[in-house]
């Protein structure tokens, strides 16, 4: 033992300790003299991130102090002995039998929790028609209840898919206290994304105190209430805003429920939240350990008092913002790094996304890519068996840190004007995201922020999905008819009454979700998901049904002269930024003399030609170029790729149209160049 100690202590001779102005001095070094403040990271959360940290800068952060994995507050993750997650699938299309088999084959083949989507309102069931106890018992038949966690998003239809889920576990006569999984009540998401809350608001919260109330008591390991961040996400906010509202979401259902004689003990067990994870890897990581820290405190301030009511439970979902439609395959890279950043996270359950579900309903491949991605995660990089596999890095710890204040300023600032339903009726939550938002979409038309293979280096050959389909099924709500024995539509009914009318033989889930007008009329302006990259997609595939119905793209010729290396390297950037609108590049070879690129580019019937050469030979080639071309087709529209500074008026002068480079906004620039090539107006 004296020998191992020794050994321990010359292994730490060989690496002195190096101060913080040594660090500097190195970096400086290898910047050749620049200043290393060019390094510092400005990310959407309105925070600068520093190149490095050291242990001094951890010296303010008081959380570490002492603490352990498992510990509060739960930074470093809520276990002390495994960094163990769920490899959760979603199945959300197909009849009750049908996704009976994909989620038994899923089960088979690598899965360890299931989430089925059935979402009920506005007379109709999304997903799954899950609507009766027999629909319940064909879905769920032959999968293992005491050992797969099965959650359910279900909308408003939360309380009739739970009775039924209930029934079928009676059915078995399984022990209810070891069913694990979920159903999601959630009206803040429903107001935040539809405009209005559910058309009977007390109803709504009343339904999830009687789901808490009963699972307390029946099924303690079962959720009743989701706090979902997705949406906040999925409509472009950054981690420190997704972070403040769903914290701010958790805390506005603790102040209703406790009104209603609920403690936080009862309450916290049946919450869990659910983030979207970006591809910021480092910034995800922080922000799922900043959201547990964060909600410990905020629970002990709600009296809590057992640790598991403190610790935050998350269920982690891959981004469905940043995934695109052209060049897919990319998809698969963007969600391996961020299952390993919720991983790294200390998410409790994780679903990657299949990579063609943005286009397609996910099929056997794309499935089985998903699923892997989470076991080549555990069973060959093992970061389930490494206890917060982030900890002890003091560039995370210090992100974690300062994410966890940037959100905790925001949330007190909704706080203050009364909660999140009060922020979301003023529009102070949509503004805070628009803001964000319109950064996020400015980024992506300049090529600052690249989504590959749709704003930058497109695949010129590709032909796009065959078709774009991935919206879920539809069907009505069913209905019985029998309004006397159905529970009153008025109030809540308890759970016990919800299972005993659920157990009759002609009870449907229609019957126990209200009624709603088909027309709500939305209190506040909804937000709005969507992805980064749709602007570019819809231009593309605007270019190939222009193909489709003229048989041929419009076409772009790169008219590449002087300089043979400019030339080439800006012929390429011609190719690719033009390439991104589904226009047909045209040309080859470079040329020495203007007059043969002129009669290459006419003979090519090209109407918009692009001159790549060097920013020093412009003045002397484009107005000759332009003279020549013009001459014989006044039409065609002539661009420079470059940004000659000074000569940019003069080059306007002489018959220039535009000018393309690497700081040009893409998106209004091909928007218009489709427009006058009459994308669009077939």
């Amino acid at each position: 033992m004296k020998e191992r100690k020794n050994l321990t202590e010359n292994l730490f001779e060989d690496f002195p300790d190096t101060t913080a102005d040594e660090w500097k001095a190195e970096i400086e070094k290898d910047l050749d003299g620049g200043d290393i403040e060019k390094l510092d990271w400005k990310p959407y959360e309105g925070f600068t991130v520093a190149p490095f940290y050291t242990e001094d800068d951890l010296s303010g952060v008081g959380y570490l102090t002492g603490q352990v994995p498992g510990e509060f507050p739960y930074a470093r993750g809520n276990g002390n002995k495994s960094n163990e997650w769920k490899i959760n699938e979603y199945i959300a299309s197909g009849g009750v039998k049908e996704a009976n088999g994909l989620a038994l084959h899923s089960l088979g083949m690598g899965a360890e929790s299931l989430t089925f989507v059935c979402e009920a309102g506005h007379g109709r069931i999304t997903g799954i028609p899950i609507q009766s106890a027999r629909d319940m018992s064909l879905l769920l038949r032959d999968v293992p209840l005491e050992d797969v966690p099965v959650h359910f998003k279900c909308g408003l239809g939360a309380p009739g898919i739970l009775s039924l889920f209930i029934l079928e576990a009676e059915r078995r006569g399984l022990d209810k206290k070891k069913l694990l999984g979920s159903v999601d009540a959630d009206p803040l998401k429903r107001l935040a994304t539809a405009g209005s809350f559910p058309s009977d608001e007390r109803r709504a919260l009343g339904e999830i105190g009687s789901m808490i109330s009963y699972l307390s008591e029946n099924m303690p390991s079962f959720g009743a209430l989701g706090v979902s961040g997705r949406h906040f996400h999925d409509s472009g906010a950054s981690a420190a805003q997704e972070l403040a509202f769903t914290l701010a979401s958790g805390v506005e259902y603790m102040d209703r429920l406790t009104k209603m004689d609920l403690t936080a003990d009862r309450i916290a067990p049946r919450m869990r939240f659910s983030f979207s994870i970006g591809s910021s890897y480092f910034m995800e990581i922080a922000k799922l350990r900043a959201a547990r820290l964060l909600w410990a405190y905020v629970m002990e301030e709600y009296g809590a008092e057992s640790e598991s009511s403190k610790k935050m439970r998350i269920d982690a979902e891959t981004s469905s913002w940043n995934k695109t439609v052209f060049d897919p395959y990319v998809n698969m890279l963007r969600g391996t790094v961020e299952a390993m950043a919720a991983a790294a996270g200390g998410c409790e359950s994780l679903s990657v996304q299949p990579f063609d579900s943005v286009y397609n309903r996910p099929d056997a491949f794309s499935r089985r890519m998903a699923r892997n991605t989470q076991l080549i995660l555990k069973n060959e990089s093992r970061l389930d068996r490494v206890i917060d596999p982030s900890g002890g890095s003091y560039y995370i710890e210090k992100l974690t840190d300062t994410l966890a204040e940037a959100a905790w300023g925001l949330f007190k600032t909704v706080e203050g004007m009364g909660g999140l339903a009060e922020a979301l009726k003023s529009g102070f939550v949509q503004g805070e995201i628009q803001r964000t938002r319109e950064k996020r979409d400015n980024d992506i038309a300049t090529g600052r922020a690249v989504l590959l293979g749709t704003n930058q280096y497109p695949d010129l050959r590709e032909k796009g999905p065959k078709r774009i389909d991935a919206g879920l099924p539809e069907k009505p709500l069913r209905r019985s008819g029998d309004k006397a024995k159905r529970p009153d539509e008025g109030v809540a009914a308890s759970m016990e009454e919800l299972i005993d009318y659920m157990a009759g033989k002609k009870s449907l889930l229609g019957d126990v979700v209200p009624e709603e007008p088909v027309a709500l009329k939305p209190a506040i302006t909804p937000l709005r998901p969507y992805r980064g990259g749709e602007p570019f997609e819809e231009m593309r595939l605007a270019a190939l049904k222009y193909k489709k119905e003229t048989g041929r793209a419009p076409a772009v010729f790169p008219l590449p002269v002087g300089n043979p290396s400019m030339r080439s390297a800006r012929a390429s950037f011609t190719a690719n930024f033009f390439g991104c609108a589904g226009f047909r590049i045209l040309g080859g070879a470079g040329f020495d003399q203007a007059g043969e690129g002129v009669k290459a580019a006419l003979g090519s019937k090209a109407k918009i030609v692009v001159i790549c050469s060097s920013d020093r030979e412009y003045p002397g080639l484009a107005p000759e170029i332009c003279r020549a071309l013009r001459a014989k087709d006044p039409g065609i529209r002539i661009l420079i790729a470059g940004n000659p500074g000074e000569h940019i008026e003069a080059l306007k002068a002489s018959g220039i149209d535009d000018f393309i480079h690497a700081r040009s906004n893409a998106l209004r620039i091909l928007r218009k160049y489709q427009e006058l090539s009459g994308i669009g107006n077939t």
